[in-house]
């Protein structure tokens, strides 16, 4: 099983449960009335009281109280094992404290020569380890999470011989004392982007040679692009993971449709988010002249439209309608079908919102009236359920996690 290093570790939850066992014990010992020898007039003192002097167990055991002399053996019993096991408690705190703060920092050179580091906690750090273990190199793998990010530990609890350890956003700053020179790879995998940024500059200003090493995540592809001609950006390998996701998408299903109808298709874009932006941008980059009509719907269509202009070298080679609504709203829809599907020919449609149960609502519906049109409906992790509906309803069911995690480079990880 992995180990782990932090301070906010959910599995440590037991000592909170023992710590109240220990207290119950010797608060129900003395609400049942045992006496100790040093304090007669326990017994009849009120609740108040007697959870003080529970309390009090923790830190000088029965030494103020003396040693259980009247009450029901039960009593005795449980106020003799709180009197034991409440200082053993409190010492083992201590120590504890004392060992997790006398411990080496996560990225010491000694656990990293030779290691791939991953920074990040969430679904995509998931997605890299199931392509690294697939391949056996769980045991060279160190994934340094920030606590305050609430990565999933659970999940990543499943990797065998995969190194975890725990640390806040702060302590990044330190990785500038240490030589990193000698880990394998870094893979900077977190949900904040400034994070990213600043442990690629971080390693960067320590060792410019490790430019080749840093693979790293942008989520806002719009301050990528801004950022394009800098040198963090020059010298490492920066990927979104939209981009990776879109890119699968097109070349898996779109490209074959597109190859497979002889007239331009129609391609309609439910949902025009960072994932509709990014399969619309690889459509332009890979598939232009393919399609003569791109429909837009999104409560935001025209300021999203806008963004993707952004992008666009030359002249669109298609016709692009936008509306502004919810791809629930029937009207929506009773427009676009009046606007642009007007021939015999059957539209692309992908639905890729950000709800799952939308998504598939949308897609069962558009099959009762497009049987012949190719329907892809989004969702963001692996579901079964969709899944099997999908496939009942003729639809093309992806999700997001899988298509990055199949295109992602073997040599972002050897």
């Amino acid at each position: 099983m992995s180990r782990f290093v932090g301070r906010f570790d959910p599995e440590l939850s037991w000592k909170s449960w023992t710590a109240i066992i220990i207290f119950g014990c010797g608060f129900f010992a003395l609400v049942a009335g045992v006496g100790v020898s040093d304090r007669p007039a326990v017994p009849e003192a009120d609740l108040l009281t007697k959870a003080y002097y529970a309390l009090g167990l923790f830190v000088l055991g029965g030494l103020d109280l003396g040693t259980p002399t009247t009450g029901p053996l039960y009593g005795r019993v449980l106020l003799w094992v709180a009197y034991f096991a409440a200082p053993v408690w409190t010492a083992s705190a201590v120590f504890e404290t004392i060992l997790s703060a006398l411990r080496p920092p996560a990225w010491h050179v000694r656990s990293i020569k030779n290691k791939i580091i991953i920074l990040g906690g969430g679904e995509l750090t998931l997605g890299f380890l199931n392509r690294i273990t697939a391949g056996g190199n769980s045991r060279r793998v160190i994934v340094i999470a920030d606590e305050t990010k609430h990565p999933q530990l659970g999940a990543l609890r499943s990797y065998r011989g995969i190194r975890v350890f725990l640390v806040s956003g702060d302590q990044m700053h330190r990785l500038r004392r240490y030589p990193l020179h000698e880990a394998h790879r870094f893979l900077l995998l977190s949900e904040n982007d400034q994070i990213n940024f600043e442990v690629a500059s971080i390693l960067l200003d320590q060792d410019p040679a490790l430019g080749p090493k840093i693979v790293y995540h942008i989520s806002n592809l719009r301050f990528l692009r801004v950022l394009k001609d800098t040198r963090v950006v020059r010298q490492c390998t920066t990927f979104n993971e939209y981009e990776l996701a879109a890119t699968q998408l097109a070349r898996k299903q779109l490209m074959q449709r597109f190859n497979d109808t002889e007239h331009r298709d129609t391609v309609v874009l439910a949902g025009f988010g960072r994932f509709g932006q990014s399969i619309l941008e690889q459509l332009e980059r890979h598939a232009s002249g393919a399609f003569s009509h791109v429909a837009i719907i999104d409560l935001d269509a025209e300021q999203q439209a806008l963004i993707a202009d952004e992008q666009i070298v030359g002249e669109r080679e298609y016709k692009r309608h936008t509306y502004e609504g919810d791809i629930d709203d029937p009207e929506v829809w009773q427009r676009l079908f009046s606007d642009v599907v007007t021939g015999k020919e059957e539209p692309v449609f992908l639905i890729t919102t950000g709800d799952d149960d939308t998504n598939l609502r949308c897609a069962i519906w558009l099959r009762s009236k497009f049987p012949n049109a190719l329907i892809i409906s989004r969702t963001l992790a692996p579901s079964y359920f969709a899944r099997g509906v999908c496939e009942e309803h003729n639809v093309v069911s992806v999700n997001t996690a899988e298509l990055v995690q199949a295109s992602i480079p073997h040599a972002w990880y050897r």
